[in-house]
C-alpha cells in the first residue's frame, strides 16, 4: 500500500505542476502582456492585501525584501504598481496596483476562467463533478 501511494503522490505532483505551468502559459499567451506568472501573483497578492508594504509582500512570500524590490521596481516600470510613503512615517513604503495593472489583473483572472473551463470541458460530464469533489476534497486536509 505504501508503494502505490507513494506512486500516486508522484503522479499527483508531477500532473499538478504540470498543469500549473500550462494554465500560466495558456493565460499569458491569450493576455498578450509581458508580465509573467510572478508578476501577475504580486498584482494579485498586492490588490488582496490593499496597500501592503513591501516588506509585508516578502514576509508573506518567504522572500527576502531585495527581491520584492526587484519585481516591483519591474512593475512600477511597466506602469502596474506605484510606491506609496506612509502618511506618518516615511521610512515605511506601501505599494499599490494602478488602474493598468487593476485592468491586467482582472483580465487575466478572466482568461484564467476561459482556460480553466477549456481543461474542465475535457471530462466527460460524468466525472465532472467527482474531479471537482475529490479535489475540493484533497484541498480541505
Amino acid at each position: 500500500m505504501e508503494d502505490e501511494l507513494t506512486d500516486y503522490t508522484n503522479r499527483f505532483r508531477t500532473a499538478f505542476e504540470m498543469l500549473h505551468r500550462k494554465l500560466g502559459h495558456a493565460v499569458l499567451a491569450e493576455l498578450n502582456s509581458e508580465l509573467t506568472p510572478r508578476h501577475l501573483f504580486m498584482l494579485a497578492m498586492i490588490s488582496k492585501e490593499k496597500l501592503p508594504k513591501q516588506s509585508q509582500l516578502a514576509e508573506r512570500l518567504g522572500v527576502k525584501p531585495s527581491a520584492i524590490t526587484v519585481m516591483i521596481d519591474r512593475l512600477v516600470e511597466s506602469g502596474h504598481v506605484i510606491r506609496k510613503h506612509h502618511e506618518t512615517d516615511r521610512r515605511i513604503v506601501l505599494v499599490e496596483n494602478t488602474a493598468a495593472g487593476d485592468a491586467v489583473l482582472a483580465q487575466a483572472t478572466e482568461v484564467q476562467k476561459q482556460v480553466v473551463a477549456r481543461g474542465l470541458a475535457q471530462l466527460p460530464p460524468d466525472e465532472l463533478p467527482i474531479f471537482i469533489n475529490a479535489f475540493e476534497k484533497f484541498n480541505s486536509f
